[in-house]
């Protein structure tokens, strides 16, 4: 019995190790053409791209290779796969990112 347990407890402890590697990350480029808030960080006009790992509920907004913020959010599930990606604003406010090919929708918090 005991030598069937270490087998399953070193199943469970690869199976843990390896679920980073299942998971995606999104990328898209997008180019703001006036000021904008995400989160509490003000994006004066220029190109941005923006950065999700479906397994972290958080976006990473950088402008070249410099890191200009990182917000925290959540992902909806759709209906349906996206087929463009997109950036969702309320007014000057990005609330959302849709990354093609996901099925999930980044609603930042």
């Amino acid at each position: 019995m005991r030598f069937g347990m270490k087998h399953y407890l070193v199943g469970l402890a690869i199976l843990t190790l390896s679920l980073p590697v299942w998971a995606r990350t999104y990328k898209q480029s997008v180019e703001i053409k006036k000021d904008a808030m995400i989160g509490s960080t003000q994006l004066k006009p220029g190109s941005y791209s923006l950065m999700a790992d479906d397994a972290k509920k958080e976006l990473e907004i950088k402008q070249g290779s410099k890191t200009v913020a990182t917000v925290p959010g959540a992902w909806v599930k759709t209906p349906q796969k996206i087929r463009a990606s997109s950036v969702d604003f309320d007014g000057d406010k990005i609330t959302g990112v849709d990354f093609s090919g996901s099925e999930q929708v980044f609603q930042i918090q």
